[in-house]
């Protein structure tokens, strides 16, 4: 205020003209307002912008979630493939049996020996065929899950640490609006309380 008073214009009774002190006021508060409204547009498009990155944090833990599911589904498809190739062992195994138990007959019967050896070629062949079956399939299993299991723990994990750090942005950059807020509160309580001063001053000299 004292700053200012040097551009008052002074009355013939001492003191400042009337209508300079009124227009230094309404220039305080028309400054003041349009700071609180500035400040209360940055704090609102901060907070907009920290519910939208906790948004695409939710969504990735989400996402997550879901890889996770897809995770488990392969390692079920994983065991299911391993109880059929337990199974197709155990099949094997009792082919094996049946065919020693042939071999025992065949041997006895001479005149069936050539028809004998095709149906040992047969069996053999079916139980490498199955076997090497259960293997590619076993296997092709295993680096799904594995390749799918590696993505999606990439991916997550990239998506939480921008997530946060953006959180982490637009949480200080709410902190230091509301901090900048307060600060043009408290200077425009002190211009009300200068503002009084000034009324005063006018009062006094209107009753003089």
């Amino acid at each position: 205020m004292q700053e200012k008073a040097g551009q008052f214009r002074s009355t013939p009774f001492g003191g400042f003209h009337r209508q300079d002190v009124l227009d230094y006021i309404e220039q305080l508060t028309q400054e003041h307002q349009e700071t609180r409204q500035r400040l209360e547009r940055q704090r609102d498009e901060a907070q907009a912008a920290l519910a939208q990155a906790e948004d695409a944090l939710g969504q990735a833990q989400r996402q997550q979630a879901a890889e996770a599911t897809a995770q488990t589904t392969l390692e079920e498809r994983l065991a299911q493939t391993q109880a059929e190739l337990e199974n197709t062992a155990a099949a094997l195994a009792q082919v094996r049996e049946e065919k020693a138990a042939l071999e025992e007959k065949l041997c006895a019967l001479e005149p069936e020996a050539a028809s004998w050896q095709r149906l040992r070629d047969t069996a053999g062949d079916i139980e490498v065929a199955a076997h090497e079956r259960a293997q590619v399939t076993l296997q092709a299993a295993r680096d799904q899950a594995a390749e799918i299991r590696a993505q999606g723990t990439r991916w997550a994990q990239d998506l939480q640490a921008r997530c946060l750090g953006l959180q982490e942005d637009l949480h200080a950059a709410v902190t230091n609006a509301e901090r900048e807020l307060d600060g043009a509160r408290a200077a425009f309580s002190q211009a009300e309380d200068h503002m009084a001063q000034v009324r005063e001053a006018l009062e006094g000299l209107i009753d003089e």
